[in-house]
């Protein structure tokens, strides 16, 4: 569909350092992670949106990367941000925020790049939750898995967000990846109405907020996308259906509603392994990201949700 999907999102620039040593400089100012034995043995050194490249199915991706300071044995979150369509230059929304807080809240911020030169037809991440499609899938897991070897990953507490174009790929991380992430927060995205795969093994956590006089991705109508060269996608989701979909796929049984002049807000609660499927629906907003939702700012709104949730025992965590 035409030009709807040039939609927004995130990242900016950096270079990485790591929990031991000194990191050694690439060309334009791109740094190779460190390796470690066990990370968990070491303090994490912290840096500031610093760019790193790592290569997934022979293809060289590039990701920027906050990191806290933090003592030997502090086991780290991790949340992976996703930007919006022709937007992968530009800051995320929120990132000087959301690196600050996870200084205080010892997390670490990874801001995935698309690659470049991808279609409009395509868009910038694959959505086609296909076999074929995977490439985006591989470089979030990637990005696990290397900063793994670097950095005291908690394993139990891997998260996505996302704006816009990023925002849907949240729900490719929700479709393929649940048996590793926890939880996925994001703003003014949707899904497939018919997903070619998008199965459970575990339960995951969704919070997803949308503007309702959103111009680009519709809060009340379905429309179509990605006609030629990347077919498969077909009809992408109106909002209010695309979270009755996750409240069934995850067998929630219970729901609660509150509105008021400025939001719908609606928590589906009692679902598989602990998860919650929440929506914050803004009555009288369009697709730019919200500074705040519900009298909280927008990035810790985010991280309170994504916190509460663990593949530990497949629960939420109490505590």
């Amino acid at each position: 569909m035409d030009n709807r999907i040039l939609i927004v999102l995130l990242f900016t620039s950096s270079w990485i350092s790591g929990c031991i040593g000194v990191i050694e400089e690439r060309a334009e100012d791109t740094a190779v992670l460190p390796i470690s034995e066990d990370p968990c043995m070491t303090p994490s050194i912290p840096s500031t949106q610093s760019l790193s490249s790592i290569e997934v199915d022979g293809v060289e991706r590039d990701f920027r990367l906050s990191v806290p300071s933090s003592d030997p044995g502090t086991s780290l979150p991790l949340v992976i941000a996703f930007h919006g369509g022709t937007d992968s230059q530009e800051d995320f929304a929120q990132q000087e925020q959301f690196d600050q807080l996870g200084e205080q809240e010892k997390f670490i911020m990874a801001y995935a790049i698309a690659e470049q030169d991808r279609t409009a037809a395509e868009g910038e991440w694959f959505l086609n939750t296909a076999a074929t499609s995977l490439e985006d899938n591989n470089f979030a897991e990637s990005i696990v898995d290397e900063l793994s070897k670097s950095y005291c990953i908690n394993q139990n507490k891997l998260y996505a967000i996302g704006y816009s174009l990023g925002a849907m790929f949240t729900y490719e991380i929700a479709c393929q990846l649940n048996h590793r992430f926890a939880a996925t927060a994001s703003f003014a995205g949707t899904m497939p109405v018919s997903p070619e795969s998008c199965d459970l093994t575990s339960g995951i956590a969704i919070m997803h907020i949308h503007g309702k006089l959103d111009y680009i991705i519709y809060y009340h109508q379905d429309w179509d996308w990605k006609e030629g060269e990347h077919e498969g996608v077909g009809t992408m989701s109106e909002v209010p259906n695309l979270i009755d979909y996750w409240a069934a796929k995850s067998s929630c049984q219970a729901i609660a509603v509150e509105t008021s002049l400025t939001e719908e807000h609606i928590t589906h609660n009692d679902c598989v392994d602990g998860v919650v499927i929440e929506h914050y629906g803004l009555q009288i907003w369009d697709h730019n990201w919200p500074a705040e939702v519900d009298g909280e700012p927008t990035y810790e709104l985010m991280w309170n949700f994504l916190s509460e949730f663990s593949k530990e025992s497949s629960a939420v965590v109490q505590g």
